[in-house]
């Protein structure tokens, strides 16, 4: 059986690259954010249907479990949705950094509320990754000097708190629900708040302007079957892990999503929105061995 680090590290390189598509589909080939939301809600609320069937919620489950796990699902969209809206009009190497320096605060409140222990060196390795991911999604200034997190960081500063309160909660109800069961919760929830804000008139006529529908409609399926497996891993992580530590070994997605964006774009140029110079690339660079030593500690620690 894989161990949790490793079933970590395969969701983190699977959102890597559900990162990339998704920030392809939004800015290169939806007509707009909410439109996107329709399409991708529709498919998943498709593949989720068996998971309901097989893996019900227990009869029996007590009122907290159930509460921890709804609560999980509610932020985990929420957040999700906030980071797809920020994936519109910024490029996927300075989103997906900023908000995935979230693993700080889970391990912060961890350590009191679910009583797991970090000694120095696993410590030392939360906020490695941290600045690693923070490092990632520096860029010039306006002006062209200095370094900036951009008009969005407030954004992606909830969406990351928002993804520490999923974790936390979603640990404590895998206690006793199984990963699967909260898949299909998660993705429910997620549906439905997606369904609330594109469900619209003007949103459904927009995408008769689609080009190559079908080959858009290919895309979104293989992105959402993506998204099953890499959740599924995190989920199951999760429960067989420590939270604090399988949050920080998911915060190395910056990394995954970083080397998709150079190879989709040395492929197909124009793929994934993003810019960048030598020093950039330089902040970017150094950011990822800060990931990579970061996890390393952990896995040896």
């Amino acid at each position: 059986m894989i161990s949790w680090v490793v079933a970590a590290l395969g969701a983190s390189l699977l959102f890597g690259l559900i990162n990339n598509l998704d920030s392809h589909l939004m800015a290169r080939r939806m007509p707009g954010a909410r439109a996107f939301l329709l399409v991708f809600s529709i498919v998943i609320l498709v593949f989720i249907q068996p998971f309901i069937y097989i893996f019900p919620l227990p009869v029996d489950l007590d009122f907290v479990i159930l509460a921890s796990a709804l609560a999980s699902a509610l932020m985990r969209s929420l957040a999700t949705i906030l980071l797809l809206y920020a994936l519109k009009s910024e490029e996927v190497v300075r989103v997906v950094p900023l908000t995935y320096t979230y693993p700080v605060f889970v391990a912060l409140a961890a350590v009191p509320l679910l009583g797991e222990s970090l000694n120095a060196m696993q410590w030392l390795a939360i906020i490695i990754i941290a600045a690693g991911a923070v490092a990632v999604a520096l860029r010039p200034g306006a002006d062209g000097s200095g370094r900036s997190l951009g008009k969005l960081f407030p954004l992606l500063v909830l969406s990351a708190l928002l993804f520490a309160g999923a974790d936390l909660s979603g640990k404590y109800a895998l206690e006793e629900i199984s990963s699967f069961t909260l898949y299909w919760m998660s993705m429910l929830m997620l549906v439905v708040l997606c369904l609330g804000i594109s469900l619209r008139p003007k949103v459904i006529k927009s995408l008769k302007t689609v080009k190559n529908p079908r080959k858009v409609g290919a895309l979104v399926v293989l992105n959402e079957s993506v998204v099953m497996c890499a959740v599924l891993l995190s989920f199951w992580a999760m429960k067989n892990g420590p939270i604090s530590l399988v949050s920080t070994i998911l915060a190395s997605r910056p990394v995954f999503v970083f080397i998709g964006a150079v190879v989709l774009s040395r492929i197909f140029p124009g793929f994934v929105y993003w810019q960048s110079d030598r020093r950039t690339l330089i902040y970017k660079l150094a950011g990822i061995l800060l990931i990579v030593a970061g996890i390393a500690i952990i896995y040896l620690a």
